[in-house]
């Protein structure tokens, strides 16, 4: 070929060649422009990732739950109560109380919030970055989670018997002197003495530790001595004075927490990394910049250049339109994988930031494993993000082009068709794959799956097919029972702790006219702690309105029925994939009940079920918006959703008096009634949290529970416990499930 032939064909290739190289180089730069705004730079982006990768039950689970971070526990809870935290079992229960102190939900509003405003700093569409998180709600449960550590800390501690006053309060000095050296004493100090006198010991408690107990406190912890309790009073004494020294050690935190309670997050990020917040802005400024330039500049050129492109290969190509339809193929093609070697390139050449932070030992972080490798699996899920768009961004054009060059091989008719509607079909051509592209780049990826109940597998089995964590006398927490609570925390923060069903009841507030009838309604109240409750108890003797959540006597403790149907009623508004079980022991009419339920909206979400019709799956209660199963064991129906408890449900005896009385013999209910109550505490006179401590442990339940499901030829539907944090009692629901590990170590 000659010189003059030669640029020939160069000036006749030279126009196409052009024309491709512009679509292929404004494909790549809407693809870029596409890939920052709608991934990197969106917050929505983010959150999904963390949602699929669980980050924040993990957080709970994998990283405080870590043997690595004792050191982080001590930061977090040191200063409410600066116990050695070596063992496992103590981590999983200050584990626990971070949990309850910020729960997964809010956890998820604080990152969220942080997310957003970061990312709409990059994007530039505000001028200052100053992302807040509120912190005064935690702060308002600092003395409540401090208290329940306390009491749990020593729940396993055993009992040691002093032989003479002058003994026992030499021991209760070295008792209170350990804890307030950080350390967990390994007995409980009491004295067999019937004769001791609760007034002296109380006295002497207060001596040590430097304050008068609060009244309440008195009270129950005088009711405890006389009954023989001396551990279990000790243990509450010690809890109001945790909780007592919390309150100011938040009030310390108030004081260094702008008034609006918001927490500073690059004053906070700035200090971990050992850096200067204006070192921390520049980092995110350079982002800024750079983000600038996949911007709406960027993209309108991206477009101009594909479209002028497009136009030139149909201009150029108008006296032939089938191979004009192959240039406009091939280039489109072409474009295609370009972005996918462009995304090749980028993903060789630039590390994650956050695999750099996972790289574990050797590594620039070296963090530990559960924190590595929940950072590991968000980047994953970030990783698989992108590469997902970049993926639709790269087979959109090349898929459409293929078919542009396969329709102009094949189709002779296309050869005849007038060049002004060639050009029309090359821009349909171009509009077909530009909105190919943005329908796949812009559409959301597969929605993670849904948790029923805290798991993907729950969803698609039935209702009696799942094992729920339960509480026996849900209601009785310190702040609402005067003698012998037996929860260390209320209903709202049972449910945010992963309790499904609460055993309640339903009370009227009588009057109590005499010590007698004290005895009369809790035999379990000898004649001295009855002389000792009665008077004390004053005006709460007196009759009252309305109906409550009490056991035995309104008069010991009690909490409003609606209001405590309205922490429920909240809880499932604030987790609308949670289904919840009430199990009523009604003690009011069904007319109460009924209005009560309607004040608290909750007879909105009611599940109505047919005795001799299959329980629908957790995954239909929810879609059908009846998420609270109600069973009442005295009454009902009606109203159809007011279900007769023991139609539906059979159980096993109640009361056991120590561990290895549990059975799993029949107690109410049909044998083949379709869910199974597993009743799983101990109670001698008092609850006990070390009774709690035994019974409670993960395999504990799982071994029972699993006897009884082949005893009695059922399943355990509900796993009910007294002290419900003490112990794995969801960790090992979560077991019998089979949805995963126990939490908390």
């Amino acid at each position: 070929m000659g010189p003059a032939r030669r640029r020939d064909v160069m000036r006749r290739h030279a126009g196409p060649l052009a024309a491709g190289l512009a679509v292929v180089v404004g494909y790549v730069l809407v693809a870029g422009v596409a890939v920052v705004h709608l991934r990197l730079l969106d917050d929505g982006f983010y959150a999904r990732a963390l949602v699929r990768a669980d980050a924040y039950e993990r957080t709970y689970t994998d990283v405080l739950g870590d043997p690595e971070l004792v050191t982080l526990h001590d930061q977090l809870l040191g200063q409410l109560l600066p116990i050695d935290v070596a063992a496992t079992d103590v981590r999983a229960l200050a584990t626990s109380a971070v949990r309850w102190t910020l729960p997964p939900d809010r956890l998820r509003v604080a990152v969220e919030d942080v997310l957003a405003h970061v990312l709409a700093y990059l994007r530039g569409e505000i001028d200052r970055l100053d992302p807040q998180v509120r912190v005064d709600d935690v702060l308002a449960r600092i003395d409540e989670t401090a208290v329940v550590r306390a009491r749990t800390l020593l729940a396993g501690a055993a009992e040691s018997v002093a032989t003479s006053r002058e003994d026992f309060a030499d021991a209760l000095v070295r008792f209170v002197a350990l804890l307030e050296e950080g350390s967990v004493p390994g007995t409980v100090p009491v004295l067999r003495d019937a004769a001791a006198d609760p007034d002296a010991v109380i006295e002497l408690l207060q001596d040590l530790l430097g304050r008068p107990l609060a009244p309440r406190v008195r009270e129950q912890v005088e009711v405890l001595l006389v009954a023989g309790e001396q551990r279990d009073a000790l243990i509450t004494a010690l809890a109001d004075a945790v909780g007592e020294h919390a309150q100011q050690v938040a009030a310390r935190l108030r004081a260094t927490t702008p008034a609006d309670g918001q927490l500073d997050v690059l004053d906070e990020l700035a200090e971990r990394v050992g850096s200067r917040r204006v070192a921390v802005v520049a980092d995110a400024n350079r982002i800024r910049d750079a983000a600038r330039f996949f911007g709406p500049v960027t993209a309108a050129l991206g477009f101009v250049l594909v479209a002028a492109g497009v136009a030139g290969l149909v201009i150029r190509g108008r006296r032939d339109l089938g191979r004009s339809a192959r240039h406009v193929g091939v280039a489109a093609a072409a474009a295609g994988a370009a972005v996918a070697v462009t995304w090749t390139c980028a993903v060789s050449l630039l590390e994650s930031p956050l695999a750099r932070a996972s790289a574990g030992a050797g590594g620039t972080a070296n963090l530990p494993s559960g924190l590595a490798g929940l950072i590991r699996d968000i980047d994953a899920e970030l990783a698989g993000g992108l590469a997902r768009a970049a993926l639709g961004l790269a087979l959109a054009p090349v898929a459409t082009g293929a078919l542009v060059v396969v329709a102009a091989a094949t189709v002779p008719a296309l050869r005849r068709v007038r060049p002004a509607h060639a050009m029309g079909a090359a821009v349909l051509v171009a509009l077909a794959a530009g909105a190919a592209t943005g329908a796949r780049v812009t559409s959301e990826p597969a929605p993670a799956e849904r948790r029923c109940n805290g798991a993907v597998e729950l969803c698609a089995r039935r209702y009696d097919e799942v094992v729920q964590a339960a509480t026996h006398n849900s209601m009785s927490s310190p702040d609402v029972v005067s003698v012998w609570p037996e929860h260390d925390l209320g209903i709202r923060a049972q449910l945010d702790g992963g309790i499904r069903a609460l055993l309640i009841d339903t009370h009227y507030w009588t009057p109590l006219v005499s010590p007698a009838q004290l005895s009369a309604v809790e035999p379990f109240l000898t004649a001295p702690l009855v002389a000792t409750i009665f008077p004390s108890l004053g005006p709460l003797r007196a009759a009252r309105e309305g109906t409550y959540l009490c056991h035995a006597h309104c008069a010991l403790g009690a909490v409003p029925l609606l209001d405590a149907l309205r922490e429920v009623e909240e809880f499932l508004a604030d987790e609308p994939n949670e289904v919840v079980t009430l199990i009523v022991q009604d003690e009011i009419t069904v007319e109460d009940t009924v209005v009560a339920f309607a004040a608290a909206e909750l007879d909105e979400l009611v599940h109505v079920h047919r005795p001799d019709a299959p329980w629908p799956t957790l995954g239909e209660l929810i879609d059908g918006g009846e998420r609270l199963v109600v069973l009442a064991e005295n009454q009902g129906p009606p109203p159809a959703w007011y279900h007769d408890a023991f139609e539906l449900v059979q159980d096993t005896p109640y009361r056991f008096e120590s561990p290895q009385a549990l059975s799993c013999l029949p107690n109410r209910g049909p044998p083949d009634a379709s869910l199974f109550l597993l009743n799983h505490w101990v109670q001698r006179i008092a609850p006990d949290r070390s009774d709690a401590a035994v019974v409670n442990d993960h395999d504990v339940i799982v071994d029972r529970a699993r006897r009884c499901a082949d005893a009695r030829g059922t399943i355990v539907n509900f796993v009910a416990v007294n002290f419900w944090n003490i112990g794995d009692v969801v960790g090992a629901v979560r077991t019998l499930n089979g949805v995963g590990a126990p939490s908390g170590g």
